[in-house]
C-alpha cells in the first residue's frame, strides 16, 4: 500500500512508529516548515530506491468548526499562496479503508508559519474554503507528485477552529525545530492556551497512532524497507 511515511520528528514520529510496531515500513522524520519539507523530497528522490507511494502525516490545525480536535482527516487538495495540489484518491481510498477513522476528502492549506489566533483561522476558512492548515503537506505532495510519487496526506486535527495557541512562531528556529527556551516563555506567557494546546495535541498523538494502527495492520511485517534513508 504505501512504502514511506514523512512525518514531522518528535511526538508525531513516536506515535507513527508505536502505531506501524513492526510493519517494516520506512518512516521519514522531517523538519517542521516548507523548507525543511522540500529538503526531505529532494533526499528520498536522490536516493538508489526511491518511495513511489508515500504517506504524509502529522498533526494539523483547523480552519472550520465542522471538525473537532482529534478527528483524523485525510486531505483531497490543499492550496498555497502559489497555487494547489491534489493528493492520489487510489492511495487516499487505501490509506482510508486502513486507517478505518480518517476522514475523507479535506481540502487544506499551506502557511508558512503557525497560525495562533482563533480570528485569523476563521478568516483564512471563508477566503479560502479550507478546512485544515498544516506547513509541510503542500511542499511534499507537490514535489513529490511531480516526481511520479503517489502521495495521500493523512493528519490528526490537534487544535479547533476556535482556539487561541500561545505565540509559537518566535520558536521557530528556522531550521525545521523548535527552539526550547522561546517554545518554554511562549507558553508561560499564556498559560491557559498552552494547556489547551497540550490537551490538544496528546489528543491528535492518540488519534494518529490508532490510525496507524490499522495502516500497520494491513501491511505485511516483510515489507521491504524503501531505500530512503531514515534520521
Amino acid at each position: 500500500m504505501i512504502d514511506a511515511v514523512f512525518v514531522p520528528r518528535g511526538a508525531e514520529e513516536r506515535a507513527v512508529r508505536r502505531g506501524l510496531n513492526r510493519s517494516r515500513i520506512a518512516v521519514v522524520p522531517i523538519g517542521i516548515g516548507d523548507r525543511a519539507a522540500s529538503m526531505a523530497a529532494e533526499i528520498a528522490l536522490a536516493s538508489d530506491s526511491p518511495p513511489r507511494r508515500v504517506l504524509v502525516t502529522g498533526v494539523c490545525g483547523l480552519l472550520s468548526p465542522a471538525f473537532r480536535v482529534g478527528d483524523v482527516l485525510l486531505y483531497a487538495w490543499i492550496a498555497s499562496a502559489t497555487g494547489s495540489v491534489e493528493t492520489d484518491a487510489a492511495l487516499s481510498a487505501d490509506v482510508h479503508d486502513a486507517a478505518g477513522i480518517a476522514q475523507s476528502g479535506i481540502r487544506a492549506l499551506a502557511v508558512d508559519r503557525i497560525v495562533t489566533r482563533a480570528r485569523e483561522k476563521r478568516a483564512l476558512g471563508e477566503q479560502t474554503g479550507a478546512q485544515a492548515v498544516d506547513m509541510e503537506s503542500y511542499a511534499l505532495v507537490e514535489r513529490l507528485s511531480r516526481a511520479g510519487v503517489a502521495v495521500a496526506v493523512l493528519r490528526a486535527a490537534s487544535d479547533a477552529a476556535g482556539d487561541d495557541l500561545p505565540e509559537l512562531n518566535a520558536a521557530l528556529d528556522g531550521s525545521g525545530g523548535l527552539e526550547r527556551t522561546a517554545l518554554a516563555i511562549a507558553m508561560l506567557r499564556d498559560p491557559l492556551a498552552a494547556a489547551r494546546m497540550t490537551r490538544g495535541v496528546l489528543s491528535a498523538l492518540r488519534a494518529l497512532e490508532r490510525a496507524f494502527r490499522g495502516i500497520g495492520a494491513a501491511l505485511p511485517h516483510s515489507t521491504a524497507t524503501a531505500g530512503v534513508r531514515e534520521s
